[in-house]
């Protein structure tokens, strides 16, 4: 019977493109929901500043919420433009280390309940 399920370790270095084909980038993580062990963002680097419209001199990349993936195959489709979809993630380009996701350098996430998902570009 086969799986529709992907290890997060076979999404390293698979290229994701929105959905009228513009190329945004490729995935370096897959941020997950510790309690849920839910998939809820993928960090991209190596992005085409050119469809997510720029990023901060301080961005290594692009985070996406996993919620607005259409497809996951030989590569990654999103559903929507990746100017809407794509948030700057902390760190440095081009400095060879993974993006920062120490939960320690961000605020206090809202109490569960307290924020929806649209308040929340993440979840």
């Amino acid at each position: 019977m086969p799986s529709d399920t992907t290890p997060v370790t076979d999404l390293a270095n698979t290229a994701v493109f929105t959905a009228d084909g513009a190329r945004v980038g490729r995935v370096t993580d897959v941020l997950v929901d510790l309690e849920s062990g839910g998939s809820v963002a993928l960090a991209l680097s190596d992005v085409a500043e050119e469809t997510v419209g720029g990023l901060p001199s301080a961005a290594a990349g692009v985070r996406v919420p996993y919620r607005l993936v259409r497809g996951v195959g030989d590569a990654i489709v999103l559903r929507s433009a990746a100017r809407e979809a794509a948030l700057p993630l902390p760190g440095a380009r081009g400095d060879g280390r993974a993006p920062d996701t120490d939960p320690g350098d961000r605020d206090d996430p809202p109490a569960r309940g307290d924020a929806s998902a649209d308040e929340d570009p993440i979840v």
